[in-house]
C-alpha cells in the first residue's frame, strides 16, 4: 500500500492540489496529463524512492505555467514540431511562470518553505534542464514523459499535436 494512502492528511493533500492546481491546468488540456504523471511518480517512487513531499506536489503543479500562454503561443512552443528561438523561449516562461504559481499555491497552504525551494527548483526547469541535482528531480521529468508512453498520453498527444501515429511513434 503506499504511503499516501496510509496517512490521510496526505491523501487529502494531494486530492486539494488536483483541485486548486485544475484550473491551471486547463490552458493546454493536461489535467488528465497531470494525473497520468502523478501516476508514473508514484510507480516510480516504488522502485527508486524520493521523497514524496517534494515529487508528487513537483508532477502535479510542473506545467502550470502553461495558464500565462495564450494559445497561440502554447501551439507554437509545444510538441514534436516545436522549434527554434520563439519555441524555447515560450517553454521557458511556462517553466519559470510555472515556478513562480507553484510557489504562490503551497505558500498559500503553508507548506515546508525549504520543500517549495525545492519543488520550484524542479518546476523551473522539468523541461528544459540537462542538468539534474537529486533523485526528486530525475523522477519529475521521468514521469512526465513517460505520460506519453500511456494509452491516454499517445492519444491525447496525436490529437493535441496533430500528428499521425507513425509521426509520434518515431518521436518516442
Amino acid at each position: 500500500m503506499p504511503d499516501q494512502m496510509k496517512n490521510p492528511d496526505w491523501s487529502r493533500f494531494i486530492k486539494d492540489l488536483f483541485q486548486i492546481a485544475a484550473p491551471y491546468l486547463t490552458a493546454r488540456g493536461d489535467v488528465i496529463h497531470s494525473r497520468v504523471s502523478h501516476s508514473y511518480a508514484l510507480i516510480l517512487m516504488q522502485h527508486e524512492g524520493g521523497d514524496k513531499k517534494i515529487v508528487e506536489p513537483a508532477i502535479i503543479l510542473h506545467d502550470v505555467g502553461w495558464s500565462t500562454l495564450d494559445p497561440q503561443q502554447i501551439e507554437a512552443a509545444y510538441g514534436v514540431r516545436a522549434e527554434g528561438d520563439e519555441a524555447e523561449r515560450l517553454n521557458r516562461k511556462h517553466e519559470l511562470e510555472g515556478a513562480s504559481i507553484a510557489r504562490q499555491i503551497l505558500q498559500d497552504l503553508d507548506y515546508d518553505q525549504g520543500l517549495i525551494d525545492n519543488i520550484s527548483l524542479i518546476i523551473q526547469r522539468h523541461d528544459s534542464g540537462s542538468q539534474i541535482d537529486c533523485l526528486e528531480e530525475a523522477l519529475v521529468k521521468d514521469a512526465d514523459k513517460l505520460w506519453r508512453f500511456s494509452e491516454t498520453g499517445f492519444w491525447d498527444e496525436i490529437k493535441r499535436q496533430g500528428l499521425g501515429r507513425r509521426e509520434l511513434h518515431q518521436y518516442l
